[in-house]
């Protein structure tokens, strides 16, 4: 089963990635701040930055998301190749976005 869930502070605001057409389907994309585990070190906390696919009818209303803004997200990871150059890479595409304050 592919289901991931991340928890973070937004970086930036949603940018906007595809637009339809007849605007009726975006894509948006968001980066999350998510500090690293790192029992092993008392060394300064580092930090991951995960980038997220989400459609609007999942994102709603864009303007509802800040920079700094605690965040849940749920979703799935999608591997992709590129034969030519042979790059491969993972997206994460969210289903479920969580606001806490």
């Amino acid at each position: 089963m592919n289901n991931v869930t991340i928890l973070g502070q937004l970086e930036g605001n949603p940018e906007l990635v595809y637009n339809s057409k007849d605007g009726d389907k975006k894509l948006y994309k968001l980066i999350i701040r998510v500090p690293r585990n790192n029992a092993l070190s008392t060394s300064k906390v580092k930090e991951d930055f995960i980038c997220v696919k989400i459609w609007n009818n999942v994102l709603g209303d864009e303007f509802d998301y800040y920079d700094k803004l605690t965040i849940g997200v749920e979703g799935k990871l999608v591997s992709f190749t590129n034969p030519d150059n042979k790059n491969y890479g993972n997206d994460f595409i969210a289903h479920k976005v969580f606001q806490f304050n």
